[in-house]
């Protein structure tokens, strides 16, 4: 495998999540990294050689102007992002310089939820049972079986997705999903912004990453992720590999592969989520054509199987052949694990109480603060950013559960 003189774009990565910056300088690569221009010049980052701003969510024509031009400069091998909001731009400069990425349809059904549950219906797979409404409109509530989800058509990161129990929550639920749309979400969706609302599935949330090459897809790691309840479904524990019965796991494996198949996805990776039902039964919820998590994904992949996962993705978009064989499932090998900090109410973020006594414990691998004093917490089903991650391993999944109890009540948010 030979990377001499390959230079690979990223496309808006979150700077103080090093892996896919640090795995390709450790595969001799180089990289283009195209930064959001609303953000700072990055400092140094591992394996970076050249930074370069991009109006990404402003003006998406001078955008792809800017990487073309960058291209004649210094060729382009490869593009990649992790970054939701970013992988229509990615597709659209892989597409115009031929090189590996998804189809852009590919990447459009993936990203909106409602084509989302098209195509798996269309496909026999397990899907809530949905609506999508234009804005103003509000659905007959005689058809409607409550409890209900409601969501953003083009959301991320669990950003306004709100559970409804009765009529007049409903109502409101869907007015504030649309005021998200129109404030917070506004610059990433461009303006294919919609509510879509979904049955409720009461059970088990996982969430499963994959790598799919020639049409084939390995499941890389089933990870827990609790049983949210709503009425917000702010994110807090991925664990894997899951605690399940043999089972359950193949018919997830199932599911899964086959939902990824028919998205589309023949190449990469993706970052699956899913729910089981009171009978058993695997209903996949978001389907994700990226690394997940910004990279954590890879963290969670690598250290409980040892696959390196941002390794076949970057190889993936260098077009570049690799050596690991996969079958359906790759077997785990340890538990790994990500506490995702809650924000614990709203107000003017202060700091994380604790995070210091959390870092000296040997479980913990790498601790992440992404939000700095001043910071406005908006309250749930507003998405305000996470306050940091704490990335752990352990030698089982009680082991994990158990710790991640213990920081969940020594850990606290102090606003001011």
């Amino acid at each position: 495998m030979s990377t001499l003189q390959k230079n690979l774009a990223i496309i808006c990565q979150n700077r103080k999540l090093p892996f896919v910056f640090e795995e390709a300088k450790a595969m001799g690569v180089e990289i283009t990294f195209f930064y959001n221009d609303n953000e700072s010049p990055p400092p140094e980052i591992p394996g970076v050689v050249r930074s370069i701003a991009l109006p990404l969510f402003e003006d998406e024509d001078k955008a792809l102007n800017i990487v073309m031009l960058e291209n004649k400069v210094r060729r382009i091998d490869g593009v990649l992002t992790l970054f939701e909001p970013a992988l229509d731009f990615a597709a659209k400069i892989a597409n115009r310089l031929g090189l590996p990425f998804l189809p852009e349809f590919v990447v459009e059904q993936c990203r909106n939820k409602n084509m989302t549950r098209r195509v798996l219906h269309d496909n026999g797979l397990n899907t809530p049972s949905f609506i999508e409404i234009k804005e103003g409109e509000y659905p007959d509530i005689d058809q409607i079986k409550f409890p209900l989800v409601v969501k953003p058509t083009n959301g991320f990161s669990s950003q306004g997705v709100t559970r409804a129990n009765n009529p007049d929550e409903l109502r409101n639920a869907i007015d504030k999903v649309w005021e998200i749309n129109r404030t917070q979400l506004k610059n990433f969706i461009y303006d294919k912004g919609g509510v879509l609302l979904e049955s409720f599935i009461d059970g088990p949330e996982f969430a499963i990453e994959t790598f799919s090459h020639r049409g084939e897809v390995t499941v890389l790691s089933i990870g827990n992720k609790g049983n949210g309840k709503g009425p917000y479904f702010e994110e807090g524990v991925y664990i894997a590999p899951a605690d399940i019965d043999e089972k359950l796991r193949d018919e997830i494996v199932d599911e899964v592969r086959r939902a990824v198949k028919a998205l589309g996805i023949n190449e990469g990776p993706a970052h699956v989520e899913l729910r089981i039902d009171q009978k058993q039964m695997p209903f996949v919820i978001e389907v994700a054509p990226r690394v997940g998590g910004s990279g954590i994904s890879h963290y969670i992949v690598k250290a409980s199987t040892d696959i390196n996962f941002l390794q076949l993705v970057i190889c993936y978009a260098l077009g570049m052949e690799f050596s690991q064989k996969m079958g359906a499932l790759v077997k785990p090998i340890s538990t790994a694990g990500n506490y995702i900090i809650p924000v614990q109410g709203d107000g003017i973020f202060v700091e994380i109480d604790g995070l210091a006594n959390a870092r000296e414990k040997s479980e913990v691998e790498y601790v992440f603060e992404f939000m700095e004093p001043g910071h406005k917490v908006l309250p749930y089903p507003h998405f305000s950013g996470y306050p940091g991650f704490i990335l752990t391993r352990h030698t089982d999944h009680e082991a994990c559960e158990s710790f991640y109890n213990d920081l969940q009540k020594n850990l606290k948010i102090k606003y001011s």
